[in-house]
């Protein structure tokens, strides 16, 4: 499991709304169509003939679709920010949607995300600080996933970990999981459900932790 940074803001226009409102990451260059297949040999040939670029921003523009497209998996993490907030997330598989056209203000080129919860900037550790000023439109963190202490600040302090993401918009599982539960199930049921939530926040793995502390905060909320 591997933890990267993306940039939320793509030809100038920040894409944060957009991708917390429809659960989902992305890179430009649509034109050049389903990458899954494609070799970099050919992403390369294509990103210098449709949009003219050479040198190191051509070697940036194939690191990025390299890393988007192969390097990332299902279930790794993602992080992104704006200006005032870290936003978490689960990424999945790989997409190309073109089903609204691939004009270049258009992101074709996805990864669905399950956003976990979102924390302060202020308050992530110097390994997050570090990686959140990379320059480059996708980031790994070299560092185990465990350094990141994505569960420590995802229940963390008062401000950080119970601020919930829907300020903004209304998402997906991990927010409306718990939203009228105590009416369609029994309290011995939630406080089952609970014990085994508390039980998994002190697993050694460190996705099951992040999920559980996330599922929590989204109780106490609702």
């Amino acid at each position: 499991m591997n933890l990267f940074y993306i940039q939320s803001t793509v030809d100038g226009v920040n894409k944060v709304k957009s991708y917390l409102e429809d659960n989902y990451i992305g890179i430009p260059w649509s034109v050049l169509g389903d990458l899954e297949q494609a070799s970099m040999e050919s992403i390369a040939e294509q990103l210098e003939q449709r949009y003219n670029l050479a040198g190191g921003e051509l070697s940036d523009a194939v690191e990025t679709v390299h890393t988007f497209v192969n390097l990332i998996e299902d279930g790794d993490y993602v992080v992104m920010k704006d200006e005032e907030w870290m936003y978490i997330g689960d990424v999945g598989d790989y997409y190309y949607d073109d089903s609204i056209g691939t004009s270049d203000d258009l992101i074709c080129h996805r990864r669905g995300v399950t956003w976990l919860g979102r924390v302060p900037l202020e308050e992530i550790n110097e390994h997050m600080q570090i990686l959140l000023s990379e320059p480059k439109f996708i980031a790994q963190l070299m560092l185990p996933v465990t350094q990141a202490q994505l569960d420590q600040a995802l229940r963390g302090t008062e401000g950080a970990a119970g601020t919930a993401l829907t300020e903004t918009t209304e998402l997906s599982p991990v927010n409306t999981v718990t939203g009228n539960i105590s009416a369609r199930v029994e309290q011995s049921t939630i406080n089952t459900a609970l014990e085994i939530l508390e039980r998994a926040l002190h697993s050694e793995n460190e996705q099951i932790r992040v999920h559980a502390a996330a599922a929590i905060l989204q109780y106490a909320k609702s």
